[in-house]
């Protein structure tokens, strides 16, 4: 309901979008720490516990600033706070997948996809109330009841779930054995990254759908808003449209793709993700709602298609028994990577609304060129291994 519009909300308490990329990339930088902590704290604790207790500050406490905002010293504290949920990322992420088949769990990250694309459908009525009561009082409103429904997914999640097997011996294994002791363990899965160039590969391509998901929901308001004239609730439109097809592509098109190759449906995703971007670069600064209508078509089509292929592929390549480790590692790699481009996106966008896409377009040429390598890789692999089962 509220996502879409926290960028222009900022904006209405005398922000300038280079601030707001700051703040984007000041929560990025403590999501950093969080990230280095979280394989430890999701072992230590479990992850049902650490999913509650970081959820409800990381999202909870950050949601009640947002109610009662009046500057950016707020949108700093809230930024700060919410970098405790990262943590939730290793933690939810170990819960969903650990005792789970590696051949499922592309539809898993299909069906938590799902979720988001159909709370997408309930945009209309963050662009009903912004229409009768004017941007600031209609997101308080909508973030209080972020607030409410959030806390009883949390609540409610926690009793409806069970540790997992690998949190149960995880939790056994790590009792009295210090943070520190935890860190040393990152050494190993930091070599394997590094000496594993196909793995280096997915994981970097993981980085750069993360950057461009994050510089597109900063700054599309903007770009929808100031330089195609949009009204502010027009982001409604975008975002149901995008929703509905997402859902089609999910219910119709994924069953298909789930029969031929796995980069291939990649491939395509980043090529509707180009055509996409390339819509909004080019479009006239006008309100022309046939662009608008095919640019969200576009995005729904490659974000369906690419983003849970991605992660399912990243996902597939790391241990069970060493899942919160590594986790906590390529996430303290891919914030890294990504750090930077909030305050990027931020710079840019004050000069052109359109140079935040021009940006993310290059990404994904990068990320096609990087599929290729990596399906190079892999091919050459496979044949080598053959020559050995040969000899």
């Amino acid at each position: 309901m509220y996502f879409g519009y926290l960028t222009l909300y900022m904006l209405e308490f005398g922000m300038t979008k280079k601030q707001v990329g700051v703040i984007t990339s000041i929560n990025l930088t403590a999501c950093i720490f969080f990230a280095l902590i979280s394989a430890y704290v999701t072992d230590r604790f479990g992850r049902k516990n650490t999913s509650l207790i970081f959820d409800v500050i990381g999202w909870g406490a950050t949601q009640i600033i947002w109610i009662f905002a009046k500057n950016i010293y707020f949108f700093l504290a809230a930024t700060i706070l919410n970098a405790f949920g990262y943590v939730v990322n290793n933690s939810w992420h170990c819960l969903m997948l650990e005792d789970s088949k590696p051949e499922i769990r592309v539809h898993i990250f299909n069906f938590l996809q799902m979720a988001g694309i159909i709370a997408g459908f309930m945009a209309p009525i963050g662009s009903l109330l912004i229409k009768r009561l004017t941007l600031v009082p209609a997101m308080r409103i909508m973030i209080s009841f972020g607030f409410f429904s959030m806390m009883a997914l949390f609540i409610g999640r926690h009793f409806m779930v069970s540790e997992t097997s690998v949190g149960l011996r995880r939790m056994r294994e790590v009792k009295g054995v210090g943070i520190l002791n935890t860190l040393k363990t990152y050494r190993a899965p930091l070599k394997r990254i590094v000496d594993d160039r196909l793995l280096l590969i997915i994981l970097l391509m993981r980085a750069l759908n993360f950057i461009q998901l994050t510089v597109r929901n900063t700054f599309l308001a903007v770009l929808v808003t100031e330089r195609l004239h949009f009204p502010a609730e027009m982001m409604a439109v975008f975002h149901i449209l995008t929703a509905a097809v997402m859902l089609f592509v999910i219910l119709l098109i994924t069953p298909l793709l789930s029969r031929v190759t796995r980069r291939w449906p990649i491939t395509l995703g980043i090529c509707f993700h180009l055509i996409a971007t390339a819509v909004l670069l080019l479009a006239p600064p006008a309100q022309n709602y046939t662009l608008l209508i095919i640019s969200a078509v576009f995005i729904a089509l490659g974000t369906a298609i690419t983003t849970p292929r991605i992660d399912a592929l990243a996902a597939n390549t790391i241990k069970n028994e060493e899942r919160s480790v590594v986790n906590a590692v390529v996430a303290v790699i891919l914030l890294l990577l990504s750090t930077p481009f909030g305050f990027i996106g931020g710079v840019l966008s004050e000069i052109d609304a359109r140079l935040p896409f021009l940006l993310t377009f290059t990404l994904f040429l990068v990320c096609l060129l990087l599929l290729g390598l990596a399906t190079r890789i892999e091919k050459n692999r496979i044949l080598h291994n053959e020559e050995e089962i040969g000899k």
